[in-house]
């Protein structure tokens, strides 16, 4: 029954400028409830969006007594963050529940971030890299609300030759402490060689009593101190020289032998009394090394002496990473003491060797913050808790099992295994309903690519490729042999609503075109309504391919339309595009979705196939407001209504494994009959159970799609005044599009399938 508020929503949609009326609210909202399980436990952040390289810092997001947590991402230059809160599964202890709704309040970063107090106010402000060093904001308060105001765009030092930025290579993680426990913060870094570390002291407390400067390029507070700090320097591999004078190398034929991997510049410095003694040692972590450097420190205040080291840290279970370990020291236990958490510092995966599903290592503090016992509890901090990967997760829905629900297949981009590096694909069975979805992981290698192909970087996609009428699974990924793409559909030799019949045996190569390379991302979708399927691909270089398939669903043959579908032409910020079609706002009409580098999700609506000219973006719900968030890099997206209110939601995966669940809240309907249309095609009942009767005053031919673009029927004929029924028995529960083709003339109904 149509109600009064959505006949209202419908008459504002038909008499103003629905471009206008969506662009002033929000599309979409963030979902995190939506349960998932795994070994029959409930996952407490399934949503999470996955963890690669990653940062650990804590802050006070709300005004609780608790710090919550803030987990900056190298590889995907993105915050998530999570609150303290009382765990949901153990009734009396605390956890971290994700909060996405904080993450747009940080700025954009790359590289590293450091979460600290540097005025005194007790509100702890960001440091962050930039090209020309450290940004620096400050945290404001206003009531129960904070926000980020940035006070310097870089620092300033007094060097040797004058006042300079003080510049940090943005493969370090750099240390902003109080070294000299005179209550301001001095800095901590690498110089480029990554040989020495540089002590730029703060003086505020010594020039003006406070510790709230800055300084200014003219006036800097910071000053460089000595030639080097600690008296040692990096050695060769992970060794360290000890007891140095910190002078200049003036005879390079002095050095010992390089490595046999090439030392470059990168460090990670982490300083705190770690043995008790009450001196600042030294966790230092370097781009070529496997294991974490422990360096006691034998001086208090601002000289330091570190007279040894040892690469066995802790020293049960000590750290051992493919490359680059960097430290963070919190408590994220709840006990008081600080913890121990290690992460690769690494913007990619160095030579495809490191596990990106299991790579936040966590010491438990058994002993005290300044005299710490560590113990190793899990390798996968954070990531156990959530949909984790590895890296490029690329979600699909389709109801697998025929129990009239959706569930969920991901393509991963791989993970190492003996001497290769492999993709699979995930299962993830829905035990829940159509309407409130909940999933438990079945599989971690769906038909068993792992052992069957060498491939990586596997996007799945639903959709029905041999022309059966019948959705088959069909998906891209890269040769590790020839690191060319592949694509492959199986066919589904089931029935729709039973359960998909699919083997890999089965396989079959669709040809692509010869111009597209390694991660180009293709995406089939009937675009003309010709019965076949056309192709769209978002290239590597931000712009889109599209093609129309002149050959039949048996022999593709691919015509290339336009190298900048809908104005999408190559750019820098939004390469690696990846897309997927439906109607989101119900207007008859299919939409384009797109996600790209930008981390931001976009929908081109408002239009016939290919005419749009806007492209909203402003679309998720924050606070009530329409924002655009960062969902972080290398994005992809899958269509499904997964609450049964006949409106496509959508799923973003990430380069980090994980995947953000978005519900569509647009306030549209689906009703029998559009205002403004012409009444030459009426579907009924609808709602309608069993079978739907479609009534035409025209000749034509007609189609029913999924909201996803899946034909249920194709090219049906049907006589003018003719009434016909289709049953829908077998036919998964959703909202459906019936498209009349009558000459020149095309006119859609939408019709709801199911309870």
């Amino acid at each position: 029954m149509r109600t009064k508020f959505t006949s209202f929503i419908l008459f504002l949609i038909c008499f103003n400028k629905p471009s206008v009326l969506l662009a002033q609210q929000a599309w979409f909202k963030l979902d995190t409830l939506t349960g998932i399980s795994a070994g029959g436990v409930k996952m407490t952040n399934p949503w999470g969006g996955g963890l690669n390289a990653s940062q650990f810092l804590k802050m006070h997001l709300n005004n609780d007594a608790d710090e919550d947590l803030v987990v900056y991402d190298r590889t995907n230059s993105k915050v998530t963050t999570f609150l303290a809160a009382s765990d949901p599964v153990q009734a009396g202890k605390k956890t971290f529940i994700h909060a996405p709704y904080y993450e747009i309040l940080f700025p954009q970063v790359d590289n590293w971030m450091i979460l600290a107090d540097y005025n005194g106010d007790g509100f702890k402000d960001l440091f962050a890299s930039t090209s020309l060093g450290i940004v620096v904001y400050q945290q404001v308060k206003m009531g129960n609300a904070w926000s980020w105001k940035q006070v310097r765009d870089v620092l300033y030092t007094k060097g040797f030759s004058g006042n300079i930025n003080m510049q940090v290579s943005g493969t370090d993680v750099p240390a902003i402490t109080d070294v000299d426990d005179d209550g301001d913060l001095d800095l901590l870094t690498f110089d480029f060689s990554g040989t020495y570390i540089e002590l730029h002291q703060n003086l505020s407390m010594e020039k003006f009593g406070v510790p709230d400067s800055l300084g200014t390029q003219a006036s800097p507070v910071f000053q460089r101190n000595g030639d080097c700090w600690g008296n040692f320097h990096k050695g060769d591999a992970e060794d360290f020289v000890v007891g140095a004078d910190c002078g200049v190398v003036t005879d390079p034929s002095n050095r010992k032998a390089a490595p046999a991997r090439i030392l470059h510049a990168g460090n990670s410095i982490f300083l705190h009394d770690l043995n008790g003694d009450g001196t600042k040692d030294l966790l230092a972590g370097h781009i070529s090394n496997e294991h974490i450097s422990f360096l006691p420190n034998s001086a208090k205040g601002i000289i330091a002496n570190f007279t040894g080291f040892t690469n066995t840290y802790p020293a049960v279970d000590p750290v051992l990473m493919h490359i680059f370990p960097a430290a963070f020291y919190e408590d994220v236990d709840f006990d008081g003491s600080k913890d121990l958490l290690i992460a690769p510092s690494l913007s990619a995966n160095d030579a495809n060797l490191t596990d990106f599903k299991s790579s936040g290592w966590y010491y438990h503090n058994e002993g005290t913050s300044d005299k710490p016992v560590f113990k190793l509890v899990r390798k996968n901090f954070l990531q156990d808790q959530m949909i984790d990967v590895g890296e490029n997760a690329v979600p699909s829905f389709f109801d697998i099992d025929g129990d009239g629900d959706l569930d969920m297949l991901i393509g991963t981009g791989g993970n190492p295994v003996t001497n290769s590096y492999k993709g699979s694909i995930w299962l993830l069975k829905n035990n829940g309903t159509s309407t409130v979805p909940d999933f438990s992981l079945e599989s971690q290698d769906y038909l068993e690519l792992l052992s069957k192909l060498s491939v990586y970087n596997i996007k799945p996609q639903w959709a029905d490729f041999n022309g059966d009428d019948v959705p088959d699974l069909g998906f891209v990924a890269t040769s590790t042999a020839n690191l060319k793409l592949e694509y492959r559909y199986i066919p589904n030799k089931g029935t729709n609503g039973t359960a998909a019949q699919i083997n890999l045996a089965d396989a079959v190569t669709i040809a692509l075109p010869t111009e597209l390379q390694t991660g180009d991302s293709p995406y089939f979708y009937d675009a003309d309504g010709d019965g076949d399927l056309d192709l769209l691909v978002g290239k590597t270089q931000g712009n889109i391919y599209y093609y129309t398939n002149t050959g039949t669903n048996k022999q593709y043959t691919f015509k290339l339309e336009t190298d900048a579908f809908a104005g999408v032409g190559i750019n820098f910020a939004g390469r690696f595009a990846q897309m997927a079609v439906t109607d989101f706002d119900l207007d008859g009409k299919p939409d384009l979705a797109t996600v790209d580098h930008t981390g931001t999700v976009r929908v081109f609506n408002n239009a016939d196939w290919g005419r749009w000219t806007e492209r909203q973006s402003s679309l998720v719900s924050v606070n009530g407001k329409p924002v655009d968030i960062n969902l972080g890099r290398y994005l992809s997206l899958a269509i499904a209504d997964l609450n049964g209110d006949k409106k496509p939601d959508i799923a973003i995966g990430n380069n980090a494994g994980g995947v953000r669940l978005m519900t569509n809240i647009l306030p549209v309907s689906v009703t029998g009959v559009e205002p403004g249309d012409p009444a030459e095609v009426k579907v009924f009942p609808n709602p309608s159970v069993e079978f739907f009767k479609v009534h035409s005053s025209k000749t034509g031919t007609f189609d029913v799609l999924t909201t996803g673009g899946v034909r249920m029927l194709q090219n049906r004929p049907i006589r003018a005044n003719e009434t016909q029924q289709i049953s829908t028995a077998q036919w998964p529960a959703g909202l459906y599009l019936v498209e009349l083709h009558a000459g020149n003339s095309r006119v859609v109904r939408k019709v709801v399938v199911g309870e």
